[in-house]
């Protein structure tokens, strides 16, 4: 009894001096990668038993308060910043992880898009961010979403009392948040305008907190008043914008001047040299984090004379420990949206959780989440994730803005070679409770005209599909006498016509891959002369086959460009049965003058396989492969069997000639590819390849009969040295190219655009 009332009587003594122990502010400025300064300032301090009893912070500054408050150390927070995903999520880059290649349509030759609502036609619609912040919003949530529920929303409550500062850019002001979901608060302070998008809090339209105050001492000092503030100014001071950058001039007329000062004697300023590093330039977060941690370390005696409380790093790791312990596993039960319809809003809820009555984890969601915001009806989507004490888990909202439903595509190519071709697409999105979309584009040159029209019906569910129903047209003409773009002087001596109708069904093959179950009826048309001598009043040879089509075919991509790639792998195989009737109907240079009709049926397997290898330095190594077997039958000619045989075309340039040393029933081509990066959109190529059919297609040079060669007995040669710009609508190429043992080896090709075409019939 005694021991307890001396135990009571000293806790009263000593309680006045805790009560009135002295209380140290953070206070972190904005500054984009700069703002990573506050890392190694919190490292050190931390280091050195500096107590942190309150932070208030800005942009940057409230990313990574919130992040100590809500529990992480510095070493936590260090390795979570220095992972090459942070970069990404911070400048709009979608992790490749999470690409979902299901959802893609083929590539196309598209260079701009303008995206249109057919409810207000002529109302511009502009984008109002420069990078999609899907990545960082999911993350952000992903990370708070437990200690905030801890904290019972309120910020207060959190390991260390935080506050952050976003702006109201209609009412002209900074607004401190305090309480609410931490991450949403956060992300708001953070959103710098046209960099990122704004976030809607409490029908406010909130931007990032720098716009009006971005070094919140004064938000320290009436919320939380204590004996020292620690201020970091890592924003820098107001810069004078270069003349050709449009962000920094933006960013100088819309952010008031701010004064990067604490205002009693006892507070402390500290300013790491980061002025250098640009604001959105990831790569230098290592050197920030560094600069921050060596300027405290310089004024840590200063420090330590001003504040002589200590708390040690074990009393932080108990503290710590206390506040983690105990929070709610994230585990999702109920999906709310808002900002669609209730239909499709159902259709997302399939998409996320096709299992109403489960629970799923955050692992779950985010497999499902990223694959949802590659949908093309959606723009963006905001998510936020809300305890529920009533069920025990988590409800998940999300605030979804919906994609215009009209898109229009314009592209081409532009070439120093007759192959230019221009390009439209449109595509029309139906959104229910599955989504339709109607598409079509149109190609017209010398070279290449072609037409499509597609539909794809997309049900979502545990086992996501599409049908797809299409019609394609295309018209290749090799003649290559005259350089006008359209002007056709005679008649051409090889031509290509295709016409199909198809039926494609595809599942997901997880997130990068597809397979896909078709069925066409085609009609592939040859027009051409068997001779290079004919004249204007000649008629040329001409070859029908018209049949049914059935195949299965697997397909996978990481690919980062849709041309001229220096990163990732595609991989394919495709296997085809083809059935149909050959017309062949011999022009006047023919020395054959009857009619062929005759059935004829195969079946093939391709496989191709293009790969880069991670990059030594600025250098990159590659390799492509392509295998094809089949027992497809010769045609009524030499000619004919060529145009109809597969063609070996590992090259954009290959696509546009009539290579016919490079077609046969059965090959195996390959070779290796060497990227040199001068620059991040700058690449020279160099590329060599070899073409082994295992027998080639010839013609009997005395009766005209067509043949296979002596097996393995020839291989062929091919190569490209070029550069290449990767503009923001278009590559830009110039090259030079091998081909072996053709009448003319040596092209020239410069280029601005792609050259992508549609598929072909029995490609």
């Amino acid at each position: 009894m005694l021991r307890s009332a001396i135990k009571a009587c000293l806790v009263l003594l000593l309680l006045p001096s805790f009560l009135h122990a002295q209380k140290v502010g953070l206070v972190l400025s904005g500054g984009g990668v700069r703002g990573l300064a506050h890392i190694g300032v919190i490292k050190a301090l931390e280091e050195n038993n500096i107590p942190i009893d309150y932070i208030t912070g800005t942009s940057a500054g409230a990313l990574i308060g919130c992040l100590y408050a809500a529990g992480m150390t510095p070493a936590q927070m260090e390795k979570m910043v220095l992972n090459s995903h942070f970069g990404e999520w911070a400048s709009g880059k979608r992790d490749e992880d999470f690409d979902y290649y299901f959802v893609k349509l083929e590539s196309d030759a598209s260079w701009v898009r303008f995206k249109l609502s057919l409810d207000s036609l002529f109302q511009l619609t502009f984008i109002n961010s420069i990078i999609n912040s899907s990545d960082i919003d999911f993350h952000l949530m992903e990370q708070m979403s437990a200690p905030i529920a801890k904290a019972n929303y309120d910020f207060n409550n959190l390991l260390v009392p935080f506050r952050c500062v976003s702006a109201d850019i209609v009412a002209k002001e900074a607004v401190v948040l305090s309480k609410g979901d931490l991450a949403q608060a956060v992300r708001a302070s953070m959103a710098f305008p046209v960099y990122f998008t704004p976030v809607i809090t409490d029908g406010k339209i909130m931007y990032d907190g720098g716009i009006y105050n971005n070094f919140p001492v004064d938000v320290m000092q009436k919320d939380f008043n204590p004996d020292v503030i620690i201020g970091v100014n890592a924003g820098g001071y107001m810069e004078i914008p270069a003349e050709n950058n449009l962000l920094n001039q933006f960013k100088t007329m819309l952010v008031q001047t701010t004064h990067y000062s604490v205002n009693r004697d006892s507070d402390i300023l500290l300013e790491p040299n980061v002025i250098r590093y640009n604001v959105f330039d990831f790569k230098y977060a290592k050197h920030a984090i560094d600069s921050g941690y060596k300027t405290t370390i310089q004024n840590i005696e200063k420090i330590k004379r001003d504040i002589t409380r200590r708390t040690t790093q074990e009393q932080m790791r108990l503290k710590r420990e206390h506040f983690l312990s105990g929070m709610h596993g994230l585990m999702i039960d109920r999906i709310k949206v808002k900002g669609v319809n209730e239909r499709q809003a159902e259709y997302i809820r399939k998409r996320l959780k096709p299992n109403p009555n489960t629970i799923i984890d955050i692992n779950q969601l985010r497999r499902a989440y990223f694959k949802l915001i590659a949908d093309d009806n959606i723009r963006y989507i905001f998510p936020t994730m809300v305890y529920n004490p009533e069920s025990g888990y988590y409800d998940l909202f999300l605030e979804i803005k919906r994609e215009n439903d009209l898109r229009i595509d314009f592209g081409g190519n532009f070439s120093s070679r007759p192959i230019s071709v221009a390009y439209l697409g449109l595509q029309y999105n139906v959104w229910r409770i599955n989504s339709l979309k109607v598409y079509m584009n149109t190609y017209f040159g010398k070279l290449y005209t072609s037409g499509q029209a597609k539909i794809r019906y997309d049900l979502p569910g545990r086992f996501p599909c599409y049908i797809s129903p299409g019609v394609t047209f295309n018209n290749l003409d090799y003649y290559r006498s005259s350089n006008a773009f359209i002007a056709d002087l005679k008649p051409s001596y090889l031509v290509k016509y295709d016409r199909s109708y198809s039926l494609n069904v595809g599942i997901p093959a997880k997130n990068k891959g597809k397979v896909e179950a078709m069925a066409e009826w085609f009609r592939n048309s040859y027009k051409y002369y068997q001779t290079r001598y004919f004249l204007e009043s000649d008629t040329a040879d001409k070859t029908r086959f018209d049949g049914l089509s059935y195949g299965l075919n697997f397909e996978r991509s990481t690919l980062n460009r849709k041309m001229y790639a220096d990163q990732g792998t595609y991989f394919s195989i495709r296997t085809r049965y083809v059935n149909g009737t050959e017309t062949t109907t011999p022009g006047s240079k023919s020395i054959e003058r009857d009619t062929v009709k005759v059935g004829k049926d195969w079946a093939q397997l391709r496989m191709i396989w293009d790969n880069y290898f991670d990059h030594i330095g600025r250098l990159r190594f590659g390799f492509y492969c392509d295998l094809m077997f089949s027992n497809q039958p010769f045609f009524a000619n030499y000619t004919a069997s060529i145009l109809a045989a597969p063609a070996f075309q590992p090259l954009p340039e290959t696509k546009t000639l009539f290579l016919e040393k490079f077609s046969a029933h059965n090959f195996i081509g390959g070779g290796l590819k060497n990227v040199f990066s001068f620059t991040k959109n700058f690449d020279a190529r160099l590329e060599g390849y070899i073409f082994q059919p295992f027998q080639s297609i010839v013609e009997d040079p005395v009766t005209l009969e067509t043949k296979y060669g002596e097996a393995f007995a020839n291989r062929y040669f091919l190569g490209t040295f070029g550069l290449v710009y990767h503009s923001p609508v278009g590559p830009l190429s110039i090259s030079v190219n091998y081909y072996d043992k053709n009448d003319k080896p040596w092209t020239f090709l410069f280029h601005f655009g792609y050259i992508i075409f549609n598929r072909h019939a029995l490609e």
